[in-house]
């Protein structure tokens, strides 16, 4: 796919007017303006160049070793319903010439359309040294001649970065949970055998982690690792000495300041890249010396964060002087399917920025759009982008009530800022993408390119406006009353956010964090959607980083075993009987329920197994997160057992118009038969044919299977709010086959009725 530059017309940047640039003296601002270049690199598949440029103004930048070459190494994130491309030279969500967060995932080869909702993402970072120097690193639309990053660490001393090692380290390094969970059975299985754990017994992903320390990383990826005091990949420590060991049961898990490191994920991808390792070809900036370190990581559940990715970017400063007025952002461009017919707005309340699409179907003309990008047509999801964690402030401190000490504020959110695309929107204005380091500096500052403040109102372009605001967009896009670009009635065009945090003086050596989540919804009423969907499933993502990622867990999926015959499927459910492999051995599952009293009894408190749940999907691109959706996922057998449970409610809240209170509503989870549990059926029918249903020979037809577990230490009291809102929770593990959320099955003519024997009867469906 061809590239296409996108060139305006060459002017010297208008004055800055942030207070945060204010300060610095004018000579040096003068300075800066004049070796400003105005090159910018674009979105290439949408871009029409724009006629006539000077040449460029001379370079601002400083080298340090300019001896790397960009990176090459990409990589998906595909354990859910979401299919996310990583870059190892700073960008994220595309291919270099193609979007690339497809969700919902498709089976490849299935002839399904991939429908992206993100064109690219990446961090951008920006601060003044000592001398008044602006410092800054950025990324959006990369290309051969265009970088501001380079794969892999710095010199901890020096902060410079060599050929060799950007070479090295081009690369992503990958580890399931899978891997995990089995490592972890393999080496307790040496513990209590009392026998040292074979090395060559180590899954390969777990055995190359790149955690200090580990031995056996060389022969495994040629080359050695660095040991600095801000580490590398985290790893759960089993005895202490800060080396990794898998062969002694260290493991990799979730690298969160602050969490109790032990919970690691369905899929987790670690790598490495800098901004010192040549010329910033892409801002014109200084480099920075900021070595950064990613780890992007994933669950497959059977609710929203099936739909939904996470980011951790450990931000490590290389250099030996403070840099003043600092800012990280998190810059994202949005894509829902059709580029040009997006809008952005904000939750202030949740750091949350979100797209969603202007009318109700998504194309340029009608569900077609321009450059042929595959779309959503009439079933358009929102996509959010949480911002849950933002540097430190090492000049502000707060006590920390637990420790009783004084530390650092974190920051969060503090500012969400957009710009526009030139090439779909008319000529270059203020509100086009920034083209030189000056600009990017004023987009990270929560202003327009060109230093006008964001005024409330409108699409927040108003320079004689002195109602300033750092956030645009505040209003949810159904609130005829609220500020959207829904109520300001604004055009189509192809928009890219900006969450920042900021101002902060980043000393040398200081390690910070950026964690970003992705929430997803499907399928929303258009225009103007409620986003009350977006927010819970936001909530859900919040908790679960507050809780530091450890989940819930419920009793895996039975195994699922069919026989394939004419015009029929037989079933059968069963669970592993080693306990590595299944939680539910013998269908024996428990947890304990972390939201229960403290006062009450475990016994109280468990979560027991109580039954299983059979659903048919209408095809294969449906996940795990649809079995509630009619249209898309039937029940097609339940069996739980006998006891004295039967209906099973969960309680939601939802906001009162008239209070200030929520409102409590049940839902029902289960219709239980409380018959006892059955392991063995027959189908016969297709739930989703319109006319005769009985299944037809040599057809696919998709079946999934959950298991769930029941406790009520309190019957929920809606007026009180006390009680067990959660009294039923489902499994999340052992779902689908490797290639979905379910099990592909075909009927067809028997050729041996002896086959049947073994099944029984069964259970007709």
């Amino acid at each position: 796919m061809n590239y296409f530059t996108a060139l305006r017309n060459r002017k010297i940047a208008p004055a800055i007017c942030c207070p945060d640039i204010n300060r610095i003296k004018p000579f040096i601002l003068f300075l800066l303006l004049i070796l400003a270049t105005m090159v910018s690199a674009r979105k290439p598949n949408h871009q029409v160049p724009l006629p006539g440029h000077h040449p460029p103004a001379p370079s601002n930048t400083v080298s340090y070793r300019a001896d790397c070459v960009q990176g090459i190494s990409q990589i998906d994130m595909d354990i859910n319903n979401v299919r996310a491309r990583l870059l190892s030279s700073g960008d994220v969500w595309w291919n270099l010439y193609d979007a690339g967060y497809i969700v919902p995932k498709v089976e490849p080869g299935s002839g399904l359309p991939e429908i992206s909702s993100i064109y690219a993402g990446a961090v951008w970072m920006g601060g003044f040294d000592p001398a008044g120097n602006l410092k800054l690193a950025a990324q959006t639309y990369r290309t051969s001649t265009s970088t501001d990053f380079w794969p892999g660490p710095l010199d901890p001393i020096e902060g410079t970065a060599d050929e060799q090692t950007c070479e090295n380290w081009d690369k992503h390094f990958m580890v399931l949970g899978d891997d995990i969970r089995l490592h972890l059975e393999l080496y307790q299985e040496s513990v209590e055998n009392g026998v040292p754990y074979d090395e060559n017994l180590i899954p390969e992903s777990v055995k190359g982690w790149p955690a200090r320390g580990n031995i056996f990383f060389e022969q495994i990826h040629g080359f050695d690792l660095p040991d600095t005091e801000q580490g590398l990949a985290l790893f759960y420590d089993t005895n202490g000495n800060e080396w990794y060991e898998p062969h002694l049961g260290d493991y990799p898990v979730i690298d969160i300041r602050g969490c109790d490191l032990k919970q690691f994920p369905d899929q987790m991808i670690f790598w490495i890249y800098n901004d010192a390792g040549g010329t910033h070809t892409q801002t014109m900036g200084n480099p920075m010396q900021m070595e950064v370190q990613v780890q992007a990581f994933a669950y497959k559940t059977n609710d929203e964060l099936n739909d939904m990715t996470f980011q951790r970017y450990k931000l490590i400063n290389r250099a030996v002087e403070d840099l003043d007025s600092t800012y990280f952002a998190m810059w994202v461009d949005g894509d829902l399917g059709c580029y040009t017919d997006d809008f952005v707005g904000c939750d202030t309340t949740r750091s949350l920025a979100y797209y969603y699409n202007r009318d109700a179907l998504d194309g340029t003309g009608g569900c077609v759009c321009d450059g042929g990008d595959a779309t959503y047509c009439d079933n358009i999801p929102i996509l959010g982008i949480d911002y849950f964690r933002g540097p430190t402030d090492p000049d502000s401190l707060v006590l920390n009530e637990v420790s009783g000490e004084m530390e650092p504020v974190q920051l969060g959110m503090s500012s969400f800022t957009y710009y526009e695309n030139s090439g779909v929107g008319g000529p270059p204005t203020e509100k086009d993408d920034p083209g030189n380091f000056i600009e990017y500096y004023n987009c990270l500052t929560g202003h327009w390119r060109g230093g006008t403040p964001f005024a409330y109102g409108g699409d927040g372009y108003n320079p004689a406006s002195t109602a300033y605001t750092k956030y645009a967009f505040t209003g949810a896009p159904n609130d005829p009353n609220g500020w959207s670009m829904a109520t300001a009635n604004l055009g189509e065009n192809d928009r890219r956010t900006i969450q920042a945090s900021g101002p902060f003086r980043l000393q040398p050596g200081a390690v910070n964090e950026l964690i970003i989540g992705l929430p997803w919804v499907p399928d929303q009423a258009y225009p103007n959607p409620d986003i009350s969907q977006l927010q819970f499933a936001d909530d859900l993502a919040q908790a679960l980083f507050d809780n530091c990622f450890e989940m819930a867990e419920g009793p895996d999926a039975p195994d699922m075993t069919f026989v394939e015959m004419d015009r029929e499927i037989i079933i059968a459910l069963s669970n592993s009987t080693d306990p590595a492999e299944t939680n539910n051995v013998h269908e024996t599952f428990t947890a304990l329920d972390i939201n229960a009293p403290d006062f009450l009894p475990d016994s109280s408190t468990l979560y027991r197994f109580e039954g299983y749940q059979i659903y048919q999907f209408a095809g294969p691109d449906i996940s795990i997160r649809d079995i509630h959706d009619p249209d898309k996922a039937r029940l097609v057998f339940q069996t739980d057992i006998l006891n004295q449970v039967s209906s099973i409610y969960n309680w939601k809240s939802i906001d009162d118009p008239n209070s200030t209170q929520p409102l409590w509503i049940p839902e029902l989870k289960v219709e239980g038969e409380n018959k006892g549990i059955r392991h063995v059926f027959k189908v016969r029918e297709d739930q989703f044919a319109p006319g005769d249903r009985r299944l037809v020979n040599h057809k696919k037809y998709y079946f999934t299977a959950i298991a769930y577990a029941y406790n009520n230490y309190e019957t929920f009291t809606p007026v009180t709010n006390i009680g067990q809102r959660t009294t039923y929770i489902e499994g999340r593990r052992n779902i689908g086959d490797a290639v979905g959320d379910y099990y592909t099955v075909i009927p067809r003519p028997i050729t041996d009725r002896a086959l049947t024997a073994s099944f029984g009867d069964g259970v007709e469906i």
